[in-house]
């Protein structure tokens, strides 16, 4: 990701897109199939992180959003 303080929120918001978000959600899918595979025991623990992956996906997809609405009240 690019560390600029000047950069076009269109422009973060689509690097949060294509990176961060991109890892989040593929770390979830893992760690769903995990939890599809694991002991009663360590489903409910694979869970609780998944649970901590989700939330983290719906911060960056709320922070994606707001640069979005920033890069087309800029434009």
């Amino acid at each position: 990701m690019t560390q600029t303080n000047h950069a076009e929120p269109a422009v973060l918001s689509d690097e949060i897109r294509d990176g961060l978000l991109q890892d989040l959600l593929a770390v979830g899918m893992i760690l769903s199939d995990l939890e599809a595979k694991a002991t009663p025991n360590e489903a409910a623990r694979i869970a609780a992180a998944r649970e901590s992956i989700d939330a983290d996906i719906a911060t960056v997809r709320g922070l994606i959003a707001r640069l979005t609405a920033a890069g087309a009240v800029a434009a």
